[in-house]
């Protein structure tokens, strides 16, 4: 059986207070950055896998078909949610310009 994992670090993203003041932040915090490299590198394992399980149905080498339906499902949807913050990143981003200074 396959281990579900949880998303990710959410709580541990540190954007920093809008004050400046860094003092109180955690040490294990990371940057935004950071966080969206890492994972966009996990969507690109995940469609990896999926490609991998698909070669294995293409050449007959799979048992089981509900795992690679499994790995391609995971592959999509984190796919789609990796979309929707970029999506919503460009959104903010025209927001931000839009405003008068």
């Amino acid at each position: 059986m396959m281990e579900i994992n949880n998303i990710g670090r959410f709580s541990n993203i540190g954007l920093g207070p809008v004050d400046g003041s860094f003092e109180d932040l955690p040490e294990n915090t990371i940057s935004f950055s950071t966080f969206l490299e890492e994972s966009i590198e996990k969507v690109n394992l995940l469609e990896e896998e999926a490609k991998q399980y698909d070669f294995k149905i293409a050449t007959g080498r799979l048992e089981n078909i509900h795992e690679a339906t499994i790995a391609t499902q995971k592959a999509d949807i984190a796919l789609q949610l990796t979309m929707q913050i970029r999506n919503k990143i460009l959104e903010a981003y025209r927001e931000i310009m839009r405003m008068q200074i």
